[in-house]
């Protein structure tokens, strides 16, 4: 890791050109690493929806197995066209216009609390409903306008244009207001993930681990604090602590995830075969779709996973180590933390080793704008690498 941050930061010395290069070809690797993981989520939103969309309606009339796969490959189209769009928009047009970007992401959250598009689900005030549009989560989108907005505040003080504490302390006064709003939804995993982004970044941006670990904890308690204040969440965190001694309501959704992975033992039960996506898993297609994976795959599929990720992780921070310019090393290195941390969290709420939210798997999980903001997410990154590549990929 120290061999990767002292070649990071010797190429975030280098400022920005002031004449746009011409784009080159994208990082195919890193394209179709993607493309992998779409096609695999495609197999498993349908192996893990057909039972409930086949399911019959209160009038006896059958479902339609296939709904959350055509809803799903319908995004996985808009997703690829909004990752080959995005990476032919030049980085420093990126920089320009990342306040911006934000500023309308950050209004489109805002709206949730208090507008007339705002729609509720389980008590949550996430989603918008605008006339004319789908149904969509503006925090999704706002964690790419996020990452833009930290690499161009950090590109500052690379530039020499702003001292280093301005540069961290604006970061995280950032994510202070977006947390307060996040939580107000209320949505505590998002937060957490936007959190884990911005620290990320300071680290990418020089500042010292011991610091990041400090802030870290201090987030962390606030998390835990805000916890405490919805008898939901505790009982989440209880649950988790000491799954035992807990209710079989709080205790349902880690033990069921458990299981149905512990089914498929080394080799899995095969494709389509995991019974637990019937009725016990919760959210199967979405936020238990790991634990679908791990039951018809077993641990070697599962493995197989985090390797994919693992790759995919490296070599966008291959590309952000080629970049030429700050701006571009911090959008790069921010994608590659989101999507890999985001993925990490997943897991590790499928495996009962942090406390459940509602993450989604990137490019695997349903969810449109899920799928959406992280093909979004890999374009910035297939755009720094045809724009701001030092050497061949």
């Amino acid at each position: 890791m120290s061999a990767i941050t002292h070649d990071l930061s010797h190429r975030r010395a280098v400022r920005e050109r002031d004449v746009a290069p011409r784009p080159g070809p994208m990082d195919r690797a890193y394209f179709l690493g993607t493309w992998a993981l779409m096609v695999v989520g495609i197999v498993f939103v349908f192996s893990a929806s057909y039972p409930v969309a086949g399911e019959p309606g209160a009038d006896g009339v059958p479902g339609n197995p296939y709904w959350f796969l055509w809803q799903h490959m319908r995004y996985v189209g808009y997703g690829l066209v909004a990752m080959l769009a995005v990476s032919f928009v030049p980085p420093r047009v990126m920089r320009r216009i990342s306040w911006i970007v934000f500023a309308l992401a950050f209004l489109a959250v805002l709206a949730t609390l208090g507008s007339p598009w705002a729609v509720a689900h389980n008590g949550a005030y996430r989603w918008l409903d605008p006339p004319g549009l789908p149904e969509f989560q503006p925090s999704e989108l706002a964690k790419i306008a996020l990452i833009a907005l930290f690499a161009n505040i950090l590109a500052r003080k690379d530039d020499e244009d702003e001292q280093p504490l301005v540069a961290y302390g604006t970061v995280l006064a950032v994510i202070a207001v977006m947390a307060i709003v996040l939580l107000k939804q209320p949505d505590l995993g998002m937060t957490m993930m936007f959190v884990a982004i911005a620290l990320s970044m300071l680290f990418f941006g020089g500042m010292r681990l011991s610091q990041v670990g400090l802030l870290g904890a201090g987030f962390l308690g606030v998390g835990l604090l805000a916890a405490s204040t919805e008898a939901y969440r505790w009982r989440r965190i209880i649950a988790f602590i000491d799954p035992e001694h807990a209710s079989s309501d709080d205790r349902y959704h880690i033990v069921n995830m458990l299981i149905a992975q512990a089914r498929g033992g080394i080799t899995g039960l095969g494709l389509g075969m995991s019974p637990d996506k019937w009725h016990w898993l919760p959210a199967p297609h979405t936020d238990s779709i790991f634990s679908v994976i791990g039951g018809e795959l077993g641990l070697v599929g599962a493995v197989a996973l985090l390797a994919g990720i693992g790759l995919l992780t490296w070599r966008a921070l291959r590309i952000a180590c080629n970049a030429r310019s700050p701006f571009a090393y911090y959008v790069a290195s921010g994608v590659a933390a989101m999507l890999c941390l985001q993925s990490l969290a997943h897991i590790a709420v499928n495996t009962s080793c942090m406390p459940c939210t509602g993450l989604t798997l990137p490019f695997i999980s349903g969810g449109g704008t899920s799928l959406l903001s992280a093909s979004i997410a890999v374009g910035m990154v297939l755009a720094v690498s045809r724009y701001e590549s030092g050497s061949e990929p």
